[in-house]
């Protein structure tokens, strides 16, 4: 008896222990959760402590649930009906914040203003949010990112970015978006990645990406791009992936690249490039860059079309002008490959050898400098003062005398430019003579003096 009776002792203090450590354990657990009145967790939703998580997803609602704790530092609404966003809808200690996948079609300015340490933002695939008001995200200044894909939107505020000094990731692809506003990311100092494919955008301004001077990549393919300002890409010196293809793009300016000193990734396929005289730049900088890049299919003109851009010779662009290193507006300056240009560096007219060349159907194409005919002054070239152009180029009797040149045996014998010559004619420093250079009574120098003919030619009879 005295054994059963001890037994039944025993069970009775554990069971009383084990009612004790239970009603401890949800003790415990009620203070983590702090579900006391006014802070208990929305119908429908499921909260989670530590940390304090509301997770309302997939429930219909269509408005912000009522009675989200304020110190909520997770909440999840995403996958509803939800079609407008109103100031005070939020907590004050909100980290993450996902509302993708509803109806929004309006945030109210100042909407997530009490959101101070709010650092994760999800409003993507909301079909309905067409546009944004300037102040929609303001307050946010310790938001790191942001995404809003395929909502539709058609433009973006100039301000509306303004104080995301924080922000490194921000998602706007696969909207509608038909431009990007000067200054639109000058505050995001701090943006890593911008992901803006997948819209309509049809030019990129000088100043359209002002202030990402910390930018490490930059998605624009699968937009409608045509033109891209030669400065456009000037705080970039820290990208290193650069994504172009499939859009409009025939010419890209040299300086755009050259400005993304660190890019290590490109892609430049799927456009419609032109690779006649105003591909040089870009070709040069492939020249020199050390990047992985895709093809660029050349497209015109038409003895060029399947070649790739990136793998043209020099001779191709022989008989092109070079871009003015010291323009920025992109103009050019009629110079010819180096062979030509050193016979005209010790034989120029009087006159200056740059200016303005105007094309016209009704004159005929000439050098932007003034010929003198031999035996007269400048004063008496045969160019009319009061016309800008030149009737033709006229040779000299020893230049006359000179062998001819067929144009098969001209570029048949083409090569290298010439190693010896260190700078151009206006870059050269006064009294300048190379002492390699072939004096004028040798037979190279013959040879190529009437290259530099044949070239003069070339350009009279075909522009």
């Amino acid at each position: 008896m005295e054994t059963r009776s001890a037994a039944r002792g025993a069970r009775a203090t554990n069971a009383l222990n084990f009612k004790s450590g239970l009603s401890l354990w949800l003790v415990i657990w009620l203070l983590a959760c702090r579900c006391v009145p006014g802070q208990a967790c929305p119908r429908l939703c499921v909260c989670y402590p530590t940390p304090m998580t509301v997770s309302c997803q997939s429930q219909n609602y269509t408005t912000v649930p009522a009675g989200v704790p304020y110190d909520s530092q997770r909440v999840f609404l995403q996958n509803n009906r939800i079609t407008e966003l109103r100031a005070d809808s939020f907590g004050f200690e909100t980290q993450v914040l996902w509302l993708y996948s509803n109806n929004i079609s309006w945030i109210e300015a100042g909407a997530f203003s009490n959101l101070r340490v709010l650092e994760e933002l999800d409003l993507g695939d909301n079909p309905s949010l067409r546009q944004l008001d300037g102040g929609a995200f303001r307050g946010l200044e310790r938001l790191q990112s942001l995404h809003m894909h395929r909502c539709k939107l058609s433009e973006l505020p100039a301000d509306l970015f303004h104080k995301l000094y924080s922000l490194q990731f921000l998602y706007l692809q696969e909207n509608q978006l038909t431009h990007l506003p000067d200054g639109l990311f000058s505050d995001l100092v701090n943006l890593t990645h911008l992901f803006l494919h997948g819209n309509r955008i049809r030019a990129l301004s000088e100043n359209a990406f002002r202030g990402l001077v910390n930018l490490d990549r930059l998605l624009l393919h699968d937009n409608r791009i045509r033109q891209v300002h030669r400065r456009a890409f000037r705080d970039l010196g820290r990208l290193t992936i650069l994504y172009l293809f499939n859009n409009s793009l025939q010419e890209l300016p040299g300086q755009v690249l050259r400005d993304t000193s660190s890019v290590q990734f490109l892609r430049l396929n799927g456009n419609s490039w032109s690779c006649g005289c105003e591909a040089r730049s870009l070709w040069d900088w492939f020249r020199k860059a050390r990047v992985s890049s895709s093809e660029l299919a050349c497209t015109s003109p038409s003895q060029r079309r399947g070649q790739d851009l990136r793998f043209l010779r020099e001779l191709d662009f022989a008989l092109c002008p070079l871009p003015d290193p010291g323009s920025l507006a992109g103009t050019t300056t009629t110079t010819f490959s180096t062979k030509t240009r050193w016979w005209f560096s010790k034989h120029k007219p009087v006159a200056s050898s740059k200016g303005i060349f105007h094309k016209s159907s009704e004159t005929i194409k000439a050098f932007p400098f003034t010929a003198v005919k031999p035996g007269l002054p400048p004063s008496s070239s045969s160019s009319s003062k009061s016309s800008p152009f030149v009737s033709k180029y006229e040779l000299a009797a020893e230049e006359a005398a000179l062998p001819k040149l067929e144009p098969e045996e001209y570029w048949s014998n083409y090569g290298s430019e010439d190693a010896s010559i260190r700078c151009y004619e206006l870059e050269c420093p006064p009294g300048y003579d190379s002492p390699t250079l072939p004096s004028s009574s040798s037979p190279s120098f013959l040879s190529l003096l009437s290259v530099s003919i044949l070239t003069l030619t070339v350009h009279l009879l075909f522009g």
